[in-house]
């Protein structure tokens, strides 16, 4: 690995006008001391994070949601832990052990939050896709027309296999964890990446830091598209780092370290296509999109004279079409409008991704903003990142067009309403590449007032970004959150319905369709009742024949459709009234209404 020669300063070293190369007796003191500050710093950091943890419940959050929870201790190690990074990274010689240590230190601190102080699992959908892998582990195979997820098999018949060979047949406590461990992964393939992209190990972590700072997107729970997004970035550092042409030596500017990757043997350059084509096949089965992701970012580095190997974009963007136009027709053939249906209605996306869901009380509009404004500040660093590049590179605009081209995904659909999330999720490790170079030259700037200064800058700017992620990773969870209390709750209906009932909720943020999948139907009322409007008459209209109430949902009508506080039960009230129904189960805030033999049907 080619060192970064970038000059640093010692921290708080004597002033500017001193020539930093000159040696001084309290230079060298401030140097001896920095090197034993930083893990003092960093332990520090993770004893308040400690200390201040506390057991959190949906039914104590606002609008805002876990960040309205968290103590002013927990908050302070945030900055602490960054000052440490920060101060390591611009030392004379980075000790790359402890710059490891801290990144996991950040994982925890920030992906660890939710799990560590709250009770169960959050989302449902993580819930759910426990019950496909539980149900290929009990029949063998998939549950074909039950849903399309079933139609991408890959991950949930990994979790199926594991279960078997394992002999554990309840897969759930995978899920609280999960977020950190899949998180984590993404963070050393986009370390790897960097690193091979980069060259210069001081920008490689702050690439690094910055991808773990900004990833508020919420995608790395349980799912296909984690396990599949950390695939890809995996693919993407072999390819950046074997694969890759040098930069040509006739370039009438200098590159990145002269070259992007070191000249590898024929050797090393085989077992890395034969290693993508082992990803890409597993990536095909395994989620929609990511190997469509994959396959474009490869063929961008091709079009754009990175890429050595021709060949590889298109067999990674056949295997895409092979599987989806053969493994995944039970899905297509029957929503084919779903799949082509908005191709080129960039309006039509923009509005499902972004205007309509500026909806809710102002804790909720609170939060779409802070997601708004960590998705723009990012890309004014890449676009500053790049603009510093480009002043001393032919190649910059490949790193530009590979943090653009996910935004093309916007064209193609709306992806239920989550395609501007999806393609910022798939632009940030290039979009936090070009972002490094910008924070580095505020590492290393002179126009800054003092040295102390040049460090102070980049450490608010990183607790900034960290502190909005914290704040946008949590902001939904007083309704996507659960207590165990609600998960007796969809117990005891699904323990009671027998094979052919319904078990229904008001609102889809709820466990529901993880037990007994194909022989109890899930129901959500907010499915079928758009903007809640006579909700009463809605649940009747439905006929569940269970109905699971819980705090979270409770919440959800507050927030989002400006309900007044108990709502819920105003409405239980009303449906046990009227003689439809009846209250089964009440324990903790968790409720469960069974509906009563021979009432009639609105």
């Amino acid at each position: 690995m080619t060192p970064d020669t970038t000059t640093t300063i010692p921290f708080l070293a004597v002033p500017e006008a001193i020539n930093p190369s000159t040696p001084t007796a309290v230079s060298d003191r401030w140097k001896a001391l920095n090197r034993s500050v930083t893990p003092a710093l960093a332990a520090l950091s993770v004893i308040l994070w400690l200390v201040g943890l506390h057991p959190v419940t949906p039914g104590q959050m606002g609008s805002l949601g876990l960040i309205n929870q968290l103590s002013p201790i927990l908050l302070l190690s945030y900055p602490i832990l960054l000052a440490a990074v920060v101060l390591e990274l611009v030392a004379d010689r980075p000790r790359e052990r402890l710059l490891t240590a801290y990144a996991t230190a950040g994982v925890l601190l920030v992906y660890g939050l939710q799990p560590a102080s709250e009770e169960t699992a959050r989302l449902s959908v993580a819930w759910l896709h426990v019950g496909f892998a539980q149900y290929i582990a009990a029949h063998g195979q998939v549950l074909n027309g039950y849903d399309g997820r079933f139609s991408w098999p890959g991950f949930f018949s990994l979790v199926a296999f594991v279960s078997r060979a394992s002999g554990q047949t309840d897969m759930t406590p995978l899920l609280q964890w999960a977020p950190a461990v899949l998180a984590g992964l993404a963070v050393l393939g986009m370390r790897a990446l960097a690193t091979a992209v980069l060259g210069s190990e001081r920008r490689a972590w702050i690439a690094t830091w910055l991808f773990l700072l900004t990833q508020w997107t919420e995608q790395d729970y349980f799912s296909p598209q984690a396990v599949t997004y950390v695939l890809m970035l995996g693919g993407l550092a072999l390819t950046a780092r074997y694969l890759v042409r040098p930069l040509p030596a006739t370039s009438p500017r200098a590159g990145l370290r002269g070259r992007l990757v070191p000249l590898d043997s024929p050797l090393d350059r085989l077992l890395a296509q034969a290693a993508i084509l082992l990803i890409a096949l597993a990536l095909a089965p395994s989620h929609q999109l990511t190997l469509f992701v994959l396959g474009g970012l490869l063929l961008v580095m091709l079009l754009t004279g990175w890429l050595w190997p021709a060949w590889l974009p298109w067999v990674v963007l056949i295997l895409s079409l092979l599987w989806f136009c053969l493994g995944a027709k039970d899905f297509w053939k029957d929503h084919l409008d779903l799949v082509i249906g908005h191709v080129g209605q960039i309006n039509f996306s923009v509005q499902q991704g972004l205007s309509q869901r500026f909806v809710g009380d102002g804790g909720r509009i609170v939060i779409l903003t802070v997601r708004v404004a960590l998705t723009c500040t990012v890309g004014l660093l890449a676009a500053a990142g790049w603009w510093s590049l480009h002043r001393r590179t032919t190649r910059s605009w490949t790193l530009a067009l590979l943090a653009i081209a996910p935004f093309g995904l916007i064209i193609l659909q709306s992806y239920g309403g989550e395609v501007i999330l999806r393609s910022y999720l798939f632009a940030l490790p290039f979009a936090a590449i070009l972002a490094s170079v910008a924070v580095d030259a505020l590492l290393t700037s002179t126009w800054l007032d003092s040295r102390r200064t040049a460090l102070a800058v980049p450490v608010v700017l990183l607790t900034a970004l960290g502190l909005a992620t914290v704040t946008a990773r949590g902001g939904n969870d007083a309704y996507t959150s659960f207590s165990r209390a609600d998960l007796a709750a969809v117990d005891y209906a699904y323990q009671h319905a027998a094979d052919g009932q319904t078990v229904g909720a008001l609102t889809a943020d709820l466990p529901l369709g993880y037990k007994r999948i194909g022989a109890v139907r899930p129901l959500t009322v907010e499915a079928t009742c758009p903007d809640f409007a006579a909700i009463d008459a809605c649940v009747v209209a439905q006929a569940s024949d269970f109905l699971v109430v819980t705090p979270s949902q409770e919440n959800a009508g507050q927030i989002l459709y400006g309900f007044p506080a108990g709502w819920t039960s105003q409405l239980i009230h009303q449906l046990v009234t009227s003689g439809k129904y009846r209250l089964v189960y009440d324990q903790n805030g968790g409720r469960v209404l069974a509906e009563t033999l021979g009432a009639p049907h609105g």
